[in-house]
Formats: C-alpha cells, structure tokens, sequence
C-alpha cells in the first residue's frame, strides 16, 4: 500500500483531504493512480488514515488508527560528520525507529553550519527524514534539532540511559545494558575526528557511561546505526516481528 505523508489529518471517517502538489504530482505523474484507488497518509504524530482517490484527486477518509509511541525512545547525538555522511544516518537511522536526532557541531567536526546555509541543510535533512518515514512505515516522525555545540545538545536530551561511543573505553556495551525496559536511550557519537578528552568529560558530567562497541573501528555513520540495532531489537520492535495480528494490536481501526 502506498503512503504518503500530509500534516494535518481531519479526525472523522468521510472528510475530504486536499493533497499536497508533491503528493499530487506522485500520484499522477509517477504512479499514475487513477480515482478510486486506495492508499495511506500519515501526519507523522502518529495517525494513519486508509483514503480513496476521488475523481478531483482529493482524498476522502474511509478508515483510520492511532499508533501508539514507542515503548522506549531512542536519542542519537550525532558529531556533525563532513559531506552527505549525516544524510545517510538521518535515512536509515529513521528506518531503524530513532526518535529524535540532535546533529551537534563539535570540537573535530570539520564542517560549519551558519546562517542561510544552516536553514538549507535543515530544510533538506528534514525532506530526507519524512521520505525515510514515509518509505519504511514509521507513523512518528523523528524530532530534528541542530546543536552549535555539545553542551547545548546534552543539555537539551533527557533520558534513562545515556551512552557514549568512545574509542578509549573499554567497557563493553552488554555490562552497561538494563535488564528492565528503559523508557529512553541517548546514544553520543562523535564526528570522524572522536570525541575529545575535554567533550568526554562534559558528557560524563551529563550522566553518560563511555563504551566500547569491540575491536573493530566503526565510521561515525556506522557506529550510531549499529548501536541502535542494538537497542532497537532489545528494547524496541525490531525483534517481534509484524503481521495483522500485530497491527491490529497497534492501532485500532475506525471505520
């Protein structure tokens, strides 16, 4: 089933949804749908409403669910890296269900955000979160806040359990892991020059434990995805697998 994202979804069966032109020029250009079919939107809060295509190509409500959040919320404070590295973390780190992304300019970060540059980059890093959104069915939207530097950003996270990929520690990641089921990770990761002595120890000070993901040297866009498949399939639903018994448990359809 297609789907598509819309902001605002009306909250009754039979209303009628006017389609943003991206969404228009979708359906009639690229997949050329014709009234009467079916397909999903999204609001990215959680809703998702089941429409038929009219013949004005608008969009009329025959079903809809609210899904539930996360039982545990994922947090990723992501080293601003150089080039498209972070567009990549942003698109898969949306498929593996992180909630809320903070890129933060840090000590070794080579790249500057400013200005109307900054705006640019965030308008397009926001298109690549709602595409990834779209594309892999996550029904929340990830938040997406860019930090000047690094105390700002572990001033403006909150969570559980808060982890630090540092490449001198040597605790590995299963001692530090809750048996019970947190209700949020934050998960640090520096850019591709680490994290300096001076950041480690405000990180520290913010309640973060430094570890180890083993011997092998991870690029900054690997390391924060790999740790949260990590945290996804123990804390998440990465692991209990999906079918119409369990959409049903999700959501509820009113129709």
């Amino acid at each position: 089933m297609q789907r598509f994202f819309v902001e605002d979804l009306p909250g009754t069966v039979q209303s009628r949804v006017e389609l943003p032109e991206d969404v228009l020029r979708h359906l009639r250009t690229v997949l050329r749908i014709s009234p009467g079919t079916e397909v999903d939107l999204f609001d990215g809060r959680g809703q998702v409403a089941r429409v038929v295509i009219r013949e004005d190509f608008s969009a009329e409500i025959i079903s809809r669910h609210q899904c539930p959040e996360p039982e545990c919320r994922l947090k990723l404070i992501q080293g601003l890296p150089k080039g498209e590295k972070l567009e990549l973390v942003l698109q898969k780190g949306t498929e593996l269900g992180v909630n809320h992304f903070l890129p933060t300019q840090m000590e070794r970060s080579v790249g500057k955000l400013k200005g109307e540059r900054e705006q640019k980059r965030l308008t397009r890093w926001r298109k690549i979160v709602q595409e990834a959104a779209r594309q892999s069915g996550q029904p929340h939207l990830p938040q997406l806040q860019l930090e000047q530097n690094l105390l700002s950003a572990l001033h403006a996270v909150d969570a559980d359990l808060k982890l630090m990929l540092w490449e001198e520690s040597q605790q590995p990641l299963g001692q530090l892991l809750t048996k019970g089921l947190p209700k949020s990770v934050a998960v640090l990761v520096g850019p591709e020059g680490g994290i300096s002595k001076q950041e480690a120890e405000q990180a520290r000070s913010a309640g973060y434990q430094a570890v180890s993901l083993g011997p092998r040297i991870l690029r900054t866009e690997t390391a924060g995805l790999a740790i949260m498949t990590i945290l996804q399939y123990l804390y998440g639903d990465l692991a209990k697998g999906w079918g119409s018994e369990g959409a049903a448990d999700q959501g509820k359809d009113e129709s």
